[in-house]
């Protein structure tokens, strides 16, 4: 399964530095870290502290694939008041004040999201030393919240290594809005809500850009056919 996920993570690898990356593209990169992170030990109860490390970054940039969160707000999370369990699965509810907008953010979480997040809450967070001593979601070596720098180089270095090129945090946004605007364009104002913005004007910029971007790359590939 690892192996699978990271080598479709790879497919369609640009060598433009503007490359088009897609929402998920960056939710298989996830999903290929955690399944390697369980591999690696055969058994998620034997997990080592490197394990543990590299399954908690595949998580992070799994949700980030789902939900981009802004890096502040995402190192911020804390489990029990940002986090929350919602029945059988999890939920975010960010109030205002944990937001550059100032606009409260609530998403429900999927299931396959919500039992990620069990596996490493139940198993692979308490490996990591010190990491009982906070309700930081995400637990850094020294044991401390990670911080945004950390995780924004973090989430830069592991998706250099899966697809050959950095994906930093705020171009997971862009990933969003373009998935959005390839598979359900007509709903595109709900984009709005999913990135927390105070418009649609600020909403629609990354709409352009990303159907600019689409268009780009369709032109070029349609140059690189032989004619006729």
């Amino acid at each position: 399964m690892a192996f699978s996920a990271r080598r479709a993570a790879r497919e369609d690898n640009s060598a433009d530095k503007l490359h088009l990356v897609t929402s998920e593209r960056l939710y298989l990169v996830g999903l290929g870290l955690m399944d390697e992170a369980v591999q690696e030990t055969q058994s998620v109860s034997s997990a080592s502290k490197a394990s543990a490390f590299k399954y908690r970054d595949g998580l992070i940039i799994l949700l980030l694939s789902l939900i981009p969160l802004r890096r502040r707000t995402l190192a911020a999370l804390r489990v029990g008041k940002h986090l929350v369990q919602a029945g059988k699965a999890w939920a975010l509810d960010i109030p205002a004040e944990d937001t550059k907008t100032d606009v409260p953010l609530e998403f429900l979480l999927c299931v396959t999201l919500s039992r990620r997040i069990d596996v490493y809450l139940d198993e692979l967070r308490p490996r990591i030393p010190n990491a009982a001593r906070h309700d930081g979601l995400w637990v850094s070596n020294k044991g401390n919240p990670m911080d945004d720098g950390t995780i924004y180089d973090m989430v830069r270095r592991r998706t250099n290594e899966a697809l050959g090129f950095e994906v930093n945090l705020h171009r997971f946004r862009h990933a969003a809005l373009t998935f959005w605007s390839i598979h359900d364009p007509k709903t595109i104002r709900a984009g709005k809500a999913l990135l927390g913005h105070r418009s649609f004007g600020t909403t629609q910029e990354f709409y352009i850009m990303a159907q600019a971007r689409v268009a780009g790359r369709v032109l070029a590939a349609a140059w690189e056919q032989p004619l006729a």
